[in-house]
């Protein structure tokens, strides 16, 4: 799985962000187990990329390091890329265990952010101190860093403003920029649409045919699906509309309270009390 189609992923999340947070009623805990497993395994393969990178580098001949360079480019770009999806997921995970008062999923999401910030401190440093790197191909990194920060405050934009994001954001002045421009956009289906065609036109450009780890990219993108309950996507695999959940959650709501009233209407005069205490009120839910 290449590293620009987990951007697609997270701008997917994003949008359902509100439906996760809101809707879904317990992340997996194996989805969260494989989820942060693959992420570790990619990151302790991108340190030993750069480490060996890194020291390999003082023996390469000058006429040989442009070929090197173009070698790890490719691991400097997924780090920096991939990195938009362990930001998004992490806010949404984050958003949904603050709306429940958890901390299940938090530690979890924010470990493996630590250890992405740190292969990313690790390959900016080398960008900025490895010799032998062209200043066109510092100055197109720089560029796809850039990018990759502003798509990511883009996509938190999406989430509910409840959601406290600063820690996953790269500006938070941007991000609620974005969160107004979703909130008040006419067309909200055409504006995403839009949105999508745009960023997968932005990641085509100047990428790579391949990653280095499409093996483990594709596990963590695994991972995330198997945290969501299978309530929030259609029978096609696809994520459910929000204002549809929103209708299925109305109805089953309307439905107890209809049977509520059928069994308050059968009951006799001393029954009623302790049936309207024994049966859960409707729109409620059960503790996690």
């Amino acid at each position: 799985m290449h590293a620009r189609e987990l951007v697609e992923f997270a701008a997917i999340l994003a949008s359902n962000g509100p439906a996760i947070i809101g809707h879904a009623e317990r992340l997996s805990d194996s989805g969260l187990e494989q989820y942060w497993s693959a992420s570790r395994c990619r990151q302790e393969r991108w340190a030993r990329s750069l480490k060996t990178f890194s020291y390999e580098l003082q023996y390469t001949k000058t006429t040989d390091m442009a070929a090197r360079w173009e070698e790890i480019r490719e691991v400097l770009e997924e780090i920096l890329t991939t990195e938009v999806l362990t930001r998004v997921w992490g806010a949404v995970c984050c958003g949904y265990e603050q709306q429940r008062g958890l901390d299940e999923a938090s530690p979890v999401v924010r470990n493996v952010l630590a250890g992405h910030l740190e292969a990313r401190n690790r390959a900016l440093n080398l960008m900025v101190y490895g010799h032998g790197l062209r200043v066109e191909e510092a100055v197109i990194l720089n560029r796809m860093r850039r990018r990759n920060e502003r798509w990511n405050d883009m996509l938190l934009g999406y989430l509910p403003e409840r959601v406290d994001a600063a820690e996953f954001g790269f500006s938070m002045a941007r991000v609620r920029e974005f969160t107004a421009d979703t909130q008040n956009s006419p067309h909200p289906e055409t504006a995403w649409s839009l949105l999508l065609a745009s960023l997968r036109i932005a990641y085509q450009r100047h990428a790579h045919s391949s990653s280095p780890n499409e093996d483990l990219n594709c596990r963590v993108a695994a991972g995330i699906l198997a945290c969501l309950p299978g309530e929030l996507f259609e029978s096609t695999g696809t994520m459910k509309s929000l204002w549809l959940l929103r209708m299925q959650h109305a109805a089953s709501d309307t439905q107890g309270m209809i049977d509520q009233l059928i069994a308050l209407d059968d009951s006799s005069g001393k029954d009623l009390l302790w049936e309207s205490r024994a049966v859960d009120l409707p729109g409620t839910r059960r503790p996690l």
